[in-house]
């Protein structure tokens, strides 16, 4: 039942965070103009009162309705989680404290959600209801793992690959904050459809201070008020940032290629990798097409989620099962 609904809310987290880039990559961020409700309805009105600054647009209110709806399914099923790992009801023994943690993370995306709204879509909340977005997730994906039985190769794994192991999980999300960062700011086309130069320069006119700009509070930030210097350093930042990563998950496939039972995580993530490159480029040249943009959003998650799954598969030893199948007989007995 545990396993089932964590499951559930992993599907859910990704859905969640499709419909959320889908979201923001068709400017429909403010297609409510308040929170929870839409114009003061549980659902998208056919009419707006006049007190009401902004029109309404109701291809763009749906898309934001249908996805806070799906937030707010997502937030029920972690509650439910949270309450069933607090009877122990699991599977594998977990306890409360991550299921706890995650709950709260679900309230601060709510908080994240609404203030994206209230605050105008301000790049840095936007950015950081992204992180917490992919965090659930991660979260949630880490339940399920956990669930599984503990493989014989965390013992085999030395010490020196771990940490090099945790050093590119850093890296990661470090990307995917820049990502993050450079879609809140609308910087994804600020290079034109050049690649791999920028402006049909290897090194353009850039405004680095610009890039780090994370403005006041109550100022309308749709489509950005960043200037191109500014976001063009924001694009160049992620683009370094890229071939960073590349270059140290290349270098981390190589480092594990002895370990022949984490092969097809290594290569699993070689895929994703590929598949990740190649989106990003598509969406330079081809000047952000939705379809890429959102695959290249969700694709980062699965590539975040494959390094995770390495990660456990490391750290997690198989000498703990013994201590628990002898506590489950023990539990059995009485």
């Amino acid at each position: 039942m545990f396993k089932k609904l964590l499951l559930i809310a992993v599907i859910l987290s990704l859905i969640v965070v499709v419909l959320g880039a889908y979201t923001r990559l068709s400017d429909a961020g403010l297609g409510c103009p308040d929170w929870p409700g839409c114009y003061g309805q549980l659902i998208v009105p056919d009419e707006v009162s006049e007190e009401y600054v902004r029109p309404l647009e109701p291809e763009k209110a749906w898309k934001e309705m249908v996805h806070r709806y799906a937030a707010s399914s997502l937030g029920l099923v972690i509650v439910v989680i949270f309450l069933v790992s607090l009877k122990g009801s699991t599977g594998y023994r977990q306890s409360a404290t991550l299921p706890g943690a995650l709950l709260i993370v679900v309230a601060l995306q709510g908080a994240l959600g609404m203030l994206t709204v209230t605050e105008l879509v301000h790049p840095g909340i936007v950015s950081m209801h992204l992180v917490g977005g992919f965090t659930t997730t991660a979260m949630l994906f880490w339940l399920i793992l956990n669930q599984n039985k503990p493989s014989t190769i965390a013992s085999k794994v030395s010490i020196r690959h771990k940490y090099f192991l945790v050093f590119v999980l850093v890296l990661i999300i470090f990307q995917i904050v820049l990502g993050g960062w450079t879609s809140s700011n609308y910087a994804a086309i600020s290079c034109g459809t050049d690649f791999p130069t920028c402006q049909g320069q290897w090194w353009p006119s850039m405004d680095f201070s610009g890039a780090l700009y994370w403005g006041p509070l109550g100022v309308d930030y749709e489509y950005g008020v960043l200037q191109n210097p500014a976001r063009t350093a924001i694009q160049m930042f992620h683009r370094i940032g890229a071939l960073t990563v590349s270059t140290i998950s290349i270098a981390l496939v190589y480092m594990f290629r002895n370990y022949l039972n984490l092969r097809p995580t290594l290569l699993l993530i070689v895929g994703l990798l590929l598949a990740q490159l190649t989106l990003g480029i598509l969406n330079v040249v081809m000047a952000l097409p939705i379809t890429v943009a959102v695959m290249h959003n969700l694709v980062a998650l699965l590539f975040l989620l494959s390094v995770l799954t390495l990660i456990h598969k490391s750290f997690r030893k198989e000498a703990n099962q013994g201590n628990l199948n002898s506590d489950l007989n023990s539990t059995q007995l009485h």
